[in-house]
């Protein structure tokens, strides 16, 4: 199996160590920025500067966003199996062309939804599904940090884009009204750092605070069921289930806080789900990405 990896900045660096640790031997590393400088690895890696040049089975495209549709169709065009970094596209339209060469040439098109991989989230959709949460009524979403600066998209895009596709990944539902408001908290900055949003469904709402411009690390996630709140905090790697009494229902056997036996590594999840990815999770997959990309783009 051949794999490349396209762009070796921040997210194509942690891609290569977890395909390290996972005992991925063949690699080629791809980076426009090897044109004027070659990278030092520990380990003897085929080094290139243009993608074209890139002789793979599978390669993961970790470049700015407003370069994944170019980048993406060059190499469903030419069979290769794709793992795109989120989002895949900032347009419903260019993500239906994507698709619809994955489809039409049998290859795989796959989004890294990250947390649609972790552990926590699919209890949540788990128990949402058996009845025993009840009905969602809110979900109030924080999603704040200080940098990485993007200079591609705004804060909408980068960081509120996790919130849609949980949300979208857990429920499904199409919004009945949506509203964005992006605004710069750094002056000086070159895109939108921050962005608000508040989703509309039939039966409840979402609100979204995202920021990479605050000076305080938070990934607070709160659902409010009918039967239980559930308070998400992927930072503290802690999930608690709480009722009007203020008792703590643990999900898992033993101790509630992180670690637990059975949280796995979402990025891990992910990388094993590209690899044994199939036709029906393409189209699966497809439906949660146009449904993110149309609630991002309005």
């Amino acid at each position: 199996m051949k794999i490349g990896i396209v762009g070796q900045g921040y997210w194509g660096k942690i891609i290569l160590r977890n395909l390290e640790n996972m005992n991925y031997k063949e690699i080629s590393l791809c980076d426009i920025a090897f044109l004027n400088e070659k990278p030092n690895f520990n380990q003897n890696y085929e080094i290139f500067s243009n993608y074209k040049d890139l002789n793979c089975d599978y390669v993961f495209i970790t470049t700015p966003t407003i370069t994944h549709f170019e980048i993406s169709k060059y190499f469903l065009e030419n069979g290769v199996n794709i793992f795109c970094e989120k989002p895949l596209t900032t347009s419903t339209t260019e993500a239906e062309v994507l698709y619809d060469l994955a489809l039409k040439n049998n290859t795989i098109l796959f989004t890294d939804w990250i947390f649609t991989y972790s552990s926590h989230i699919k209890t949540i959709k788990a128990d949402y599904e058996n009845g025993k949460l009840g009905k969602v009524r809110s979900i109030f979403m924080n999603r704040l940090n200080l940098g990485p600066e993007r200079f591609d998209v705004n804060a909408r895009w980068d960081l509120a884009s996790h919130d849609i596709s949980i949300i979208q990944y857990l429920f499904s539902e199409a919004p009945v009204n949506i509203r964005w408001t992006d605004y710069k908290r750094n002056k000086e900055g070159k895109q939108n750092d921050s962005s608000l949003g508040l989703i509309e469904y039939n039966d409840f709402l979402a609100c979204i605070n995202a920021s990479w411009h605050y000076r305080k690390k938070v990934r607070e996630c709160i659902f409010e069921f009918d039967n239980y709140f559930i308070v998400w905090d992927d930072y503290k790697r802690f999930l608690q289930y709480e009722d009007s009494t203020n008792l703590i229902f643990p999900i898992y056997s033993g101790n509630l806080s992180y670690p637990c036996s059975s949280y796995q590594e979402p990025l891990k999840e992910s990388i094993k789900a590209f690899f044994s990815f199939s036709k029906e999770d393409l189209v699966k997959q497809k439906k949660l990405t146009i449904d993110t990309i149309k609630i991002l783009e309005v």
